[in-house]
C-alpha cells in the first residue's frame, strides 16, 4: 500500500507476464471492515449508500479511463473483486507537491505559474467533462521527476460531492459551500487551486473558509504583483456567485495560455539530427540491419535504396518494380531483401543489389512481406484479404482467405511458430506455421488495422489502427493490456522498445508512449505529409521515418526519455 485517502487505498502493484508497473486504487472508504478479503459497509455507510459509492466510483473510473491529458491522472482498467471495485492506474514516480513543499519551502512566482498553468489546463477538460474534483490541495497534486504535475483522487471526493455526510473538507482549500449540501460547480474548484497558489506564496494555506466567514482576513499577498493579486483574491470570494466563474477565467486573469496546444507544448521532442530525400511521392517501406550498418527503404517510385547507417549516405539504388513498392523485408541472415508492389508482383533480391528473382509475377497489391527466422519462407499478404507463404518446399504458393476485406499487415515471431495477420475487418488473427492453421483472434479495434508486429520476445503483439490507437497485447491470454491514444489520425505503423512505443501517423507526427503507464512521452511533426514507416537502433537510441514527402528524417530518443 502507497496511499491511503478519505474513500480509497491505493496499492504499487505488476501487471501480465511483462510485469509492468502499475498502481491499483481500491474503492475502500473510511469506517468501511475487511472481513477476510471481502470489503463490508462500515459507519457511517450502510449497504445501499456503499453500493450508490461503488458505481458513481466505477462511472468515474469510465470517465477518466478516456481522458488524455498530461495532468491527469491516467487510468489504464478496472475490475471488481472482493466486494469492491478497483482502477488500474499508471504508477507516478515523484512526490506530492504537499511532500515538495515541507522539503524546499515556498515556490518561486514562476514555478508558481507553471503549476497553475498544467493544473489549469487539466481541469478545463475535467470540468468539460462535467466533473467536479472537489479536492484541489497539494496533497493531491503529483510532481513527477520530469516536472509535469498530476491531479490525482478524481474517483473519490468528486464521486460523493453529493453526499454532505461523507463529503471531503479540507481546511484551508474548500470553500464554503462544500461544507453544506448544495451541488457543487467548476467554481469549487477554482477557490481550491487558488487556496493551493496562495500556500506556494506565502508559505501556508489561507484561513479556513468558515474563519473567514467569521471575520479572520485573508494574508497579504504581497509577494504577488498587483495583477495576480487581484485574481486570486477574485478567485477565493466567499460567495460562489461573485467569485471566478469558470477555470477558463481564472487561467485568463492571471495571464495565461488556455489552448489546447498549450499542454503539449510542454512535451518534450525529438533530437532531430539528419534528412535525405530518398523517393518521389514517398517512403512506404524500411528495414534496418545494424550488423551491415545499412538500412533499405521503398517507396512509391517502385525503387528500393541500401543507405549507411547512421550516416544516410545513398550506397545504391535499385528499380524493384513498375508500380509502387509498399512493402519490404529484410531476412534474418542480412543477405536478401523481398519486395512487394501495388500490382501484386513479389521479388527476391540479394541485399547487395543486382537483378532480382520473381516471386509472384502479378495479382493484388501486396500489403505486408515477412521472412521466417529459419526455413526460408516468405510469408505475404494481399488487397484482397489472401495470405501466401511462399518458399523452396512450396511447388506452388500455399495461399489462403486470412481476412474479409482487404490484409493489411503481418509479422512473424521469432520462434518461427506464429503468424499474425492484420486486416480491414479490425481484427488479428493468428495461425500455426507452417500449415497456417488458425489458432485465435484479436479483438477490440473501431476501424481497420494497418500494421501488426510482435514485441518482448514474441510474447506479445502491438497493433496500428486507422481507428487513431495503438494496442498492445499479450499474446497467451489474448488481452489487451495497452491502448495508446494521442493521434489525430491513422497510425501508419509502431515499433516496441522494450518500454517504449514509437508510432507514426498520418498526423505527420512521430510519437513515443511510455508501455508502462500508456503516456505520452514525446512527440514530433516529423514530416511534411504523412509518416509511414518506422526504424529503430536500440544500441544508439536513434530513430529514422519514412514519410508522404519522399524524405528519410533521422532523430535521437533524449536520454532518461523511459
Amino acid at each position: 500500500m502507497i496511499g491511503q485517502g478519505s474513500f480509497s487505498l491505493t496499492y504499487a502493484a505488476t501487471q501480465g507476464k511483462w510485469r509492468l508497473p502499475v498502481a491499483v486504487k481500491e474503492f475502500f472508504p473510511q469506517g468501511c471492515l475487511r472481513q477476510g478479503t471481502t470489503v463490508q459497509p462500515g459507519s457511517p455507510w450502510d449497504q445501499t449508500s456503499f453500493q450508490r459509492g461503488l458505481e458513481s466510483f466505477l462511472r468515474e473510473g469510465n470517465t477518466l479511463e478516456r481522458f488524455y491529458h498530461p495532468g491527469v491522472v491516467r487510468v489504464l482498467g478496472q475490475f471488481s473483486a472482493n466486494g469492491t471495485a478497483y482502477l488500474v492506474e499508471e504508477l507516478l514516480q515523484g512526490v506530492t507537491l504537499g511532500q515538495g513543499l515541507q522539503r524546499a519551502g515556498q515556490m518561486s512566482l514562476n514555478r508558481m505559474l507553471d503549476l497553475a498553468a498544467q493544473v489549469g489546463q487539466a481541469m478545463l477538460l475535467v470540468h468539460a467533462a462535467g466533473l467536479i474534483h472537489s479536492d484541489l490541495k497539494p496533497d493531491n497534486l503529483f510532481l513527477t521527476h520530469h516536472g509535469r504535475y498530476v491531479i490525482l483522487d478524481f474517483g473519490t471526493a468528486g464521486a460523493h460531492r453529493d453526499q454532505a455526510s461523507q463529503r471531503e473538507v479540507s481546511p484551508g482549500y474548500s470553500p464554503p459551500e462544500q461544507y453544506e449540501r448544495v451541488a457543487l460547480t467548476p467554481a469549487a474548484d477554482v477557490y481550491a487551486l487558488a487556496a493551493t497558489m496562495v500556500h506556494l506564496a506565502e508559505g501556508a494555506p489561507p484561513p479556513d473558509a468558515r474563519a473567514r466567514l467569521q471575520g479572520q482576513p485573508l494574508p497579504g499577498l504581497e509577494t504577488l504583483s498587483e495583477r495576480l493579486r487581484t485574481a486570486v483574491l477574485k478567485a477565493l470570494d466567499l460567495n460562489p456567485a461573485q467569485r471566478t466563474q469558470s477555470m477558463r477565467a481564472f487561467l485568463e486573469s492571471l495571464g495565461l495560455d488556455v489552448s489546447p496546444k498549450a499542454s503539449l507544448a510542454q512535451l518534450p521532442t525529438f533530437e532531430a539530427l539528419n534528412r535525405k530525400a530518398a523517393h518521389s511521392g514517398g517512403v512506404n517501406a524500411l528495414s534496418l540491419d545494424t550488423r551491415t550498418s545499412r538500412l533499405y527503404s521503398a517507396g512509391r517510385d517502385g525503387c528500393w535504396c541500401c543507405w549507411s547507417w547512421p550516416q544516410l549516405e545513398l550506397l545504391h539504388s535499385q528499380k524493384a518494380h513498375e508500380s509502387p513498392v509498399h512493402c519490404l523485408a529484410l531476412s534474418p541472415d542480412g543477405g536478401y531483401l523481398v519486395s512487394g508492389a501495388q500490382d501484386g508482383s513479389i521479388r527476391l533480391w540479394s541485399a547487395q543489389g543486382g537483378g532480382g528473382h520473381a516471386l509472384v509475377e502479378s495479382g493484388s497489391a501486396v500489403n505486408g512481406l515477412a521472412f521466417h527466422p529459419r526455413q526460408g519462407l516468405v510469408a505475404a499478404c494481399f488487397l484482397n484479404g489472401q495470405c501466401a507463404l511462399l518458399g523452396p518446399s512450396f511447388s506452388q504458393p500455399l495461399g489462403w482467405l486470412a481476412h474479409q476485406g482487404s490484409a493489411n499487415g503481418l509479422a512473424i515471431n521469432g520462434d518461427g511458430d506464429i503468424l499474425a495477420t492484420a486486416g480491414d475487418d479490425k481484427s488479428v488473427h493468428l495461425w500455426s506455421l507452417p500449415e497456417a492453421v488458425y489458432q485465435g483472434s484479436l479483438l477490440g479495434h473501431s476501424a481497420r488495422i494497418q500494421a501488426i508486429d510482435f514485441m518482448h520476445g514474441g510474447a506479445g503483439i502491438l497493433t496500428s489502427c486507422a481507428d487513431m490507437t495503438v494496442r498492445a497485447w499479450e499474446l497467451e491470454g489474448k488481452s489487451e493490456m495497452r491502448c495508446l491514444r494521442g493521434h489525430k489520425a491513422m497510425v501508419w505503423s509502431a515499433l516496441a522498445c522494450d518500454n517504449l512505443i514509437l508510432t507514426a501517423s498520418a498526423d505527420r507526427s512521430l510519437r513515443a508512449f511510455g508501455l508502462d503507464g500508456g503516456r505520452l512521452l514525446l512527440q514530433v511533426e516529423a514530416h511534411e505529409q504523412w509518416v509511414r514507416c518506422l526504424a529503430y537502433d536500440q544500441s544508439s537510441g536513434l530513430v529514422v521515418s519514412g514519410g508522404g514527402d519522399g524524405k528519410l528524417a533521422l532523430w535521437r530518443i533524449p536520454p532518461g526519455t523511459c
